[in-house]
């Protein structure tokens, strides 16, 4: 999840769009398919590569592709030649033998549909403040200073507390009960080794993890274990350990253990026990830095995922996912020829959708902000016939009023107090926050913005919010359980009461 410091807007809508002002939308409606744009990632953050930034409106993947079973245990996949063009796509039938996936994830009709397990084994300040509340210290803003600006008996004392409390079985229980049937669960690199120098805490984090495991297969849910933090922090972000420091891809050091852990995942994860568990791994959240760097660290990890034991053993039944980079498929070509079978099977895109942390988003009207949404769906369903299209990331949530959203001491945009916002949107009362003060009509948008988002992210294999929970009375409005609660995320993740469909 992606809070942050300031960036430029990356949003390109038409000036119609643009010039919208919130308004809430009447009775049940049928949203169609709108041409608006987007940055198609959480918060971006200053020093964002250019290249990485497609600004191109409606740069959509070429031609038709095609992805089919052939057979049980076999994927047959259109494949694009090396000499790709957008102009012209050279096709090649290949098939290749791999283990059966834990989910049928080249469904037509079974869809991912899960939510996040944010804030617990990586401590994000939005979703639990009193984590960091209780240090005393406001410089304390991230894992990094947590460990390193204050006693470690202490530090130890504070954390171990939030991570052998925040999440029990029960949450797996209650996730299984909405209907859902995917989990994710971020964790951070310290949470297998810790370097020289380095402060971050490595408790039981690793333990925990395989315990939420064990806990998902009892209740039927499936997990996709997601590496959210790399060392040296591959995107400079607060959930990526250290605020401002983004010095993974240029310390090759740092990528070979980034790839050492993803092999210790997946030579866990392949193990039998995990059958009924884990199915998916992303080898890393958010990378925000050199994109050579990255896609070869990419087709690196994919050999550690898919062959934990090497090639001469059994293949990992395991869906290698990979975050799109801030270069969505929902307007960028770029991955359209990388990752592609034979050499590279059963790889998912995982894109990130908010429409909150940028002042021009923050303005879109209700009915804008849901035609956007939908405008999706037909993009999804493009990218996933080359490779399998996710959204594991997105909320329905329209405001970046959260407390601690935008990072621990900084404000928010649509009050005008996030330092750099170009000015007053509207008040935060009552839009965050505890959701018993939240009126009808903002639980009656939030929940067509929650409709929305599902029915578009359906266009690909399907969708994991963010997040199930965060402390009582802290940023409700991103946490599903709350939703459910109060009404406006239904107890049926296929209902769609307020009407709204693409």
């Amino acid at each position: 999840m992606k809070f942050s410091s300031v960036f430029t807007s990356l949003l390109l809508v038409g000036a119609a769009v643009a010039a919208s002002t919130s308004t809430p939308l009447e009775g049940p409606v049928e949203v169609p398919v709108t041409s608006a744009s987007s940055r198609g990632a959480g918060d971006v953050k200053p020093q964002i590569l250019a290249e990485q930034i497609v600004t191109k409106l409606g740069e959509l993947v070429p031609g038709p592709l095609s992805r089919r079973f052939a057979g049980k245990n076999k994927h047959r996949r259109s494949s694009l030649s090396n000499t790709q063009t957008d102009s012209a796509v050279e096709h090649m039938n290949v098939e290749r033998a791999v283990p059966a996936f834990r989910f049928p994830y080249d469904s037509t009709t079974r869809k991912i549909r899960g939510v996040s397990l944010g804030g617990w084994l990586v401590v994000e300040y939005f979703i639990t403040p009193s984590v960091y509340d209780q240090t005393g210290n406001t410089k304390i803003i991230d894992e990094w200073t947590f460990g390193s600006l204050q006693s470690r008996n202490k530090a130890v004392s504070i954390l171990q507390n939030h991570l052998n409390s925040f999440v029990s079985e029960d949450d797996l229980r209650q996730i299984a009960a909405a209907g859902l049937n995917h989990v994710r669960i971020p964790i951070g690199y310290w949470a297998f080794e810790v370097g020289s120098g380095e402060p971050f805490l490595k408790l039981n984090q690793w333990d925990l993890l395989k315990q939420a495991c064990t806990w998902a297969a009892k209740y039927n849910l499936k997990v996709l274990v997601d590496l959210h933090a790399a060392p040296g922090n591959q995107n400079g972000f607060d959930h990526g350990g250290r605020r401002g420091v983004n010095a993974w891809a240029g310390n090759a050091t740092n990528v070979q253990r980034t790839i050492n852990i993803l092999q210790t995942m997946s030579k866990e994860f392949s193990k039998s026990k995990y059958a009924n568990s884990v199915a998916a791994i992303e080898l890393l959240n958010e990378p925000v830095t050199d994109k050579n760097v990255v896609l070869d660290f990419y087709k690196r990890a994919y050999e550690v995922v898919r062959y934990p034991n090497g090639r001469n053993n059994a293949e990992s039944p395991l869906l290698v996912v990979v975050g799109d980079e801030f270069m969505s498929p929902a307007y960028s070509s770029y991955w359209n020829d990388k990752l592609l079978p034979p050499q590279y099977e059963g790889v998912s895109i995982d894109s990130h959708i908010y429409t909150i942390f940028d002042d021009k988003s923050l303005r879109l009207s209700s009915k804008d902000r849901i035609g956007y949404y939908c405008s999706l769906k037909s993009k999804w369903a493009e990218s996933n016939k080359i490779h399998y299209q996710m959204v594991a990331e997105w909320t329905p949530a329209f405001t970046d009023c959260a407390k601690g959203l935008n990072g621990r001491n900084r404000g928010s945009r649509y009050d005008g107090s996030f330092k750099g916002s170009q000015g007053y949107i509207n008040s935060c009362d009552r839009r965050t926050g505890d959701a018993s003060r939240f009126t009808d009509n903002y639980k009656r948008l939030l929940g067509r913005m929650w409709e929305s988002q599902v029915d578009a992210n359906e266009g690909g294999i399907g969708w994991m919010m963010w997040t199930w929970k965060t402390e009582a009375k802290m940023a409700e409005d991103w946490s599903y359980q709350k939703g459910l609660q109060y009404g406006w995320i239904p107890k049926d993740p296929t209902q769609r009461p307020n009407g709204v469909r693409c």
